[in-house]
């Protein structure tokens, strides 16, 4: 194991520096550190009232575990991350809103105690599929957090009914999350 430390800082400096301008990119596909079966949810019935019922944040994903590539960190300084959600809300009936909300955070730390890093308010209509696309960049927490060994990772959803009609019900689901990350050479 401890010659494993050393192996990927250096494997990743002789990639650095072999590049041009020195700048390391690499595409982090986090949500295959998600089970298949978290990537959804069902919601509803949420019944019609006048002004709507809300659910209040139901998790997701609940400080899931992202692993990061071990020691990039001590070879390389982490110039910039850009994240990206995608996700779609299946309507079958009635007609509401949800607000998506994705947080990051250390491992030490609950990640809903700390501001969201992406958040996407979408309008839900009845029998529709309602793609969620949102994304993120050059955010320094973000940036600090990439550059950590793990992270937690928490994804919730915040429904709202209709206000009159059917009840709303369908399915969330997660199709995509990936960080890119953008690294130069620290220079030893």
């Amino acid at each position: 194991m401890p010659a494993r430390r050393f192996l990927v800082p250096l494997a990743a400096a002789a990639l650095l520096a072999g590049c041009g301008d020195r700048h390391l990119v690499l595409r982090v596909d986090v949500l295959s550190f998600i089970a298949p079966a978290d990537r959804q949810r069902d919601f509803g019935p949420i019944p019609a009232v006048p002004g709507g019922v809300a659910t209040g944040e139901v998790a997701l994903v609940d400080n899931a575990d992202v692993s990061l590539l071990q020691g990039l960190g001590d070879a390389t300084d982490i110039q910039d991350v850009t994240v990206t959600f995608d996700a779609q809300a299946i309507d079958a009936d009635g007609a509401g809103t949800d607000t998506v909300r994705v947080y990051l955070a250390d491992t030490q730390t609950d990640a809903r105690l700390t501001p969201p890093v992406l958040e996407q308010i979408i309008t839900l209509s009845p029998g529709q599929t309602t793609p969620v696309h949102a994304e993120l960049s050059s955010d320094p927490r973000v940036v600090a957090l990439f550059g950590q060994r793990n992270l937690h990772l928490t994804v919730t959803t915040s429904m709202r009914g209709p206000t009159s009609g059917n009840a709303l019900s369908g399915t969330f689901q997660l199709t995509g999350l990936r960080g890119v990350v953008v690294a130069g050479w620290k220079g030893f």
